[in-house]
């Protein structure tokens, strides 16, 4: 964005620029390379040519296995990457299952002690008992008995 044509070379250097050129005030656009010369197109309509290096467009002997193994090793840590990611995103619902059943627990736990509280409040002489989740009822209206368990 700022005119300067920037030159990498990942042979050597992959985490910065090797070489810097500025070409234009302008934006720069296009860009075409045939052999041993390069047209470059800015926004303002201009085109430059540039005349490259030897460096710039001959290859060294193991050059093209060397940045063929390095584009390899960046595809299979890319896939990598995807594959943890889907992991870590295959764990998060795990995580809250989980925290459902905590919270189902909770509520439980909850029931229980307010259902404790209630019959609390009943003298045990009016029929009502609770024994072990059950509720049992000795006597009800017109004499009928019969046994309610909520659990």
């Amino acid at each position: 964005m700022d005119g300067f044509l920037d030159v990498w070379d990942f042979y050597y250097r992959q985490n910065e620029v090797a070489y810097s050129q500025k070409v234009s005030d302008a934006v720069l656009t296009n860009i075409s390379v045939n052999s041993t010369m390069a047209a470059i197109g800015d926004s303002d309509g201009t085109v430059h040519m540039m005349s490259l290096c030897k460096a710039l467009y001959e290859q060294t002997s193991k050059e093209k296995e060397t940045m063929l193994a390095i584009f390899d090793r960046e595809f299979r840590r890319e896939k990598n990457l995807e594959v943890a990611k889907k992991q870590a995103e295959l764990k998060k619902p795990q995580v809250a299952k989980g925290n459902k059943d905590n919270k189902a627990e909770r509520l439980e736990s909850q029931l229980s002690e307010i259902e404790t509280k209630f019959f609390e409040q009943f003298p045990e002489d009016e029929g009502f008992q609770k024994k072990g989740g059950e509720v049992e009822v000795h006597e009800a209206e017109g004499g009928q008995e019969f046994k309610d368990e909520t659990k």
